[in-house]
């Protein structure tokens, strides 16, 4: 697990890959494109990265359903 300042690190390269998701999807590109399935699994690393606290707080942001 990771701890302190590397949490915080991780939590605001996870928010940046979900709004860069976010605007490839705006503009019409799909889930399958090669950008967007690289941009969910960071993603999904990332949040893996977490403790199961910090997960469930994620989980709740506004920003994560966009």
């Amino acid at each position: 697990m990771i701890m302190g300042n590397d949490k915080r690190e991780v939590v605001v390269r996870i928010k940046t890959q979900v709004y860069k998701l976010k605007h490839r999807r705006i503009e019409g590109f799909d889930d399958k494109s090669l950008l967007s399935a690289c941009l969910i699994n960071e993603i999904k690393y990332l949040f893996s990265l977490l403790d199961k606290d910090l997960q469930k707080k994620i989980l709740n942001k506004p920003w994560l359903d966009e």
